[in-house]
């Protein structure tokens, strides 16, 4: 299934080059937008725990045709998360600040005089810029203390659905990890994992944005 994952990521990635390469006729659109909604982060070993994503960003959006276009976006991206027990080794708060770079295909329904609906779906390549580190209140000299909790890089699937108009588009969109995250530690002296398990991070937004 991993593997499928990332074949399907490079997949839709070349194809948005080969569209790109190939498109005669263009128009431009810029936006800016926010996000908020629902954190998930889905941990083999801890459990899965909830929380608050807030996402702000721009997107230039090239229109091929009146129907299809691709949008290219630049995000900064926050997610945090409340622990049920912070007395657990692992359990302490999530809280992550990513730089994302959705790339987005995109297809908007005729516009009817009101407004049009726009489906779009495309991979997300986010590079954390603000690691958590691990804090184990009940034992200072724990080998997790002030170690980095997940990896650099992190790869999605982001499904979209909006409403537009000439200046607004009101939708809801999600980021499906794709990548495990998740830091393997080993204790120095016994060589036993101090973490074990996988861990990705997903989110569903409700998401505002003003064209221009």
């Amino acid at each position: 299934m991993k593997r499928f994952a990332k074949q399907m990521f490079v997949a839709v990635l070349l194809l948005g080059c080969t569209v790109g390469v190939r498109a005669q006729e263009h128009k431009w659109e810029h936006s800016l937008f926010y996000s908020i909604g629902r954190f998930v982060d889905i941990d083999t070993y801890t459990g899965n725990d909830k929380g608050l994503t807030t996402k702000f960003g721009y997107g230039a959006n090239r229109y091929f045709t009146e129907n299809y276009s691709l949008m290219v976006g630049f995000v900064r991206h926050v997610d945090r998360d409340k622990a049920y027990d912070d007395s657990v080794v692992g359990y302490d708060e999530d809280d992550f600040v990513f730089l994302d770079i959705p790339i987005l295909f995109q297809y908007h329904f005729n516009n009817n005089g009101f407004g049009n609906l726009m489906f779009g779906i495309g991979p997300v390549i986010s590079h954390c810029i603000d690691n958590d580190l691990y804090e184990v209140t009940n034992d200072r000299y724990n080998g997790l203390n002030r170690k980095k909790k997940i990896k650099e890089y992190n790869y999605s699937i982001m499904p979209c659905v909006a409403y537009e108009t000439r200046l607004f588009r009101i939708g809801v969109d999600a980021n499906i990890g794709l990548r495990d995250v998740k830091r393997i530690y080993k204790d120095r002296t016994t060589g036993e994992n101090l973490t074990s398990g996988s861990k990705h991070l997903n989110n569903v937004c409700f998401t505002l944005g003003v064209k221009f």
